[in-house]
């Protein structure tokens, strides 16, 4: 077994999928101007991706343990290939909204059941560079992927194949490429061996369970800007699908058998403590990842390709901080005095840049935002480097597992509720906004969702809105993300 070649294969599907959560929001208002001005189907063109990544990381994580992580990896990057085809082929948005959770949930098997190959196949320093690759990879993937993403757009803007505009669709078109490759790199993978497959049940009941409450809990966020009986609907099956799956999952716990999530590793307070820096990072930096190309486009009239090389401020300390918490912790640096500062940085950094745009003349903002979205990148690379040590090392090594599970649930699923907590916020902002200023209320959509190309009537005012509608939501979830780092500071104090 060529271990390298393995390594560069799974290296290679793991960079695909942080550029694609990371590059794929710079297409939104492209994609708006072909498949229509939809905010609520907009949104999820982005929603979809991480809803069914978050979702599907512990499912895809238990079935490499039950069925081999060899199958489960070139299964999920088939998957991911049938999503960035289709997404490539879409003509609508609801289409698109498919073909994007598919990619979801091949870019969750690609993590999950990727590490389980890691684990198997490499030992004691082999691990743990293979890791440290892994690891810089899902960084290089965050901080190129919008620059990539933008220069693809920019470079095939007014190339057609056909009747199709390829535009936007590069990207998707880069990911098929890219994995396809993957796939015909698949016999440097090692076999998986039927002896080490689990005997376990899987929870296939918890899995549907735990996707079908997540769906609800993001569909009901993305509903309420406009509150509804569809939403009341949403959130009555939100409470009901969250108390089936802590009842589901115990009681599969009860029964000596592994759950899905062991909820019971959350009564352990330092490793609740270092989990909520995971919330933290998700409603904030995930959160300018995935919509600050987009305002940078409207806001500043950057283009995508000017608005991927501003985002490198945010990414380029995913670079390096990682190394660098490893440092400090081996420095003997309290841990949480430094989960206190990721949190800090991150949360403080968000409210900061609200202020920044909304109160600092022009001329002075561009310095300042650079200089706050490196401050929020360097809590989220902290985090990224140190946080998962922090917290397994604060629960038994019999149950590290499971604690894994239940952080990265933890850490995925705010990432999917942060993204689509922050669309909802902006819409919302905007209805309130418009009015104000004049604008229409059949203008409201095409604000919110950041496409102001066929906007009528002032594009001043268009621009005021959005800008402050934007700003207005950004600090909404910098003072939640406050009041989490002060839930850090309690649960880590003693």
């Amino acid at each position: 077994m060529n271990k390298s070649l393995m390594l560069f294969t799974i290296l290679l599907a793991v960079f695909v999928v942080p550029s694609s959560i990371s590059g794929t929001a710079i297409a939104l208002p492209f994609i708006a101007q072909e498949l229509g001005n939809n905010p609520a189907l907009l949104q999820w063109v982005v929603n979809a991706f991480n809803l069914f990544f978050a979702s599907f990381t512990l499912i895809w994580g238990a079935m490499a343990d039950r069925f081999g992580a060899r199958k489960c990896l070139m299964l999920g990057v088939f998957v991911y290939v049938l999503g960035s085809l289709l997404s490539i082929l879409a003509q609508d948005l609801w289409l698109l909204n498919i073909a994007r959770a598919l990619a979801g949930i091949g870019g969750a098997s690609v993590f999950a059941s990727g590490a389980s190959l890691l684990i198997k196949n490499f030992q004691d320093k082999e691990r743990a560079k293979a890791f440290a690759f892994f690891g810089t990879t899902a960084g290089l993937g965050i901080t190129f992927g919008p620059t990539i993403s933008g220069l693809l757009i920019d470079v095939f803007a007014s190339t057609f194949i056909g009747d199709m505009l390829i535009s936007y669709r590069a990207i998707f078109a880069f990911h098929f490429i890219v994995l396809t490759f993957v796939l015909f790199l698949a016999p440097a993978l090692p076999k998986d061996n039927a002896e080490e497959l689990g005997k376990n049940p899987f929870d296939f009941l918890g899995g549907v369970i735990f996707v079908a409450l997540l769906f609800s809990f993001m569909a009901f966020i993305t509903s309420v800007a406009n509150f509804d009986k569809e939403s009341l609907i949403t959130l009555i099956i939100f409470v009901l699908c969250l108390a089936l799956f802590i009842g589901q999952q115990k009681s599969f716990h009860a029964k000596g058998q592994i759950p899905l999530l062991d909820l019971e590793v959350l009564k352990n307070k330092r490793f609740f403590g270092f989990s909520l820096v995971t919330i933290i990072a998700g409603f904030s930096f995930v959160v300018l990842l995935t919509y600050f190309p987009s305002f940078l486009q409207v806001a500043f009239t950057f283009s995508a390709s000017i608005s991927g090389l501003f985002m490198l401020a945010l990414t380029t300390p995913m670079l390096f901080c990682p190394l660098l918490v490893a440092k400090m912790l081996n420095a003997g640096w309290d841990s949480k005095k430094l989960a206190l500062l990721m949190s800090l940085l991150m949360s403080v950094g968000l409210i900061a840049l609200a202020f920044v745009i909304y109160f600092i003349p022009s001329q002075w903002q561009i310095l300042l935002i650079l200089l706050l979205l490196f401050i929020i990148g360097v809590g989220m690379g902290l985090h990224a480097g140190g946080i998962d040590n922090l917290a397994l090392s604060s629960v038994d090594s019999n149950k590290a597992g499971l604690a894994a599970g239940a952080l990265n649930s933890c850490r995925l699923g705010s990432e999917a509720i942060g993204v689509a907590l922050q669309g909802a916020f902006v819409l919302l902002f905007v209805s309130l906004v418009a009015p104000m200023l004049g604008i229409t209320a059949e203008s409201i959509p095409m604000i919110a969702s950041a496409n102001l190309t066929d906007f009528v009537g002032d594009i001043t005012l268009g621009v005021l809105a959005y800008t402050k509608a934007f700003c207005a939501a950004i600090f909404l979830l910098g003072i939640v993300c406050l009041g989490l780092c002060v839930g850090v500071y309690r649960l880590l104090r003693d």
